[in-house]
């Protein structure tokens, strides 16, 4: 499941996916340009959550 989600986000080209010439082989991931265009919406909807856990849990 994790890969066909990274396979998405890399065809959508928010992250780039480099492999290594590693043993075993390494592959690495980061955001794009495009994928860091998202960056305020992601920490909009993680401030969200925080305050919505605490509603929620009392944590």
């Amino acid at each position: 499941m994790l890969s066909k989600e990274l396979k998405e986000l890399e065809i959508n080209e928010l992250i780039k996916r480099t492999v290594l010439a590693t043993q075993p082989i390494t592959v690495e991931y980061e955001l794009t340009d495009h994928g860091n265009t998202l960056q305020t919406i992601i920490s909009e909807l993680s401030a969200w959550g925080i305050v919505h856990r605490k509603k929620i849990v009392g944590k």
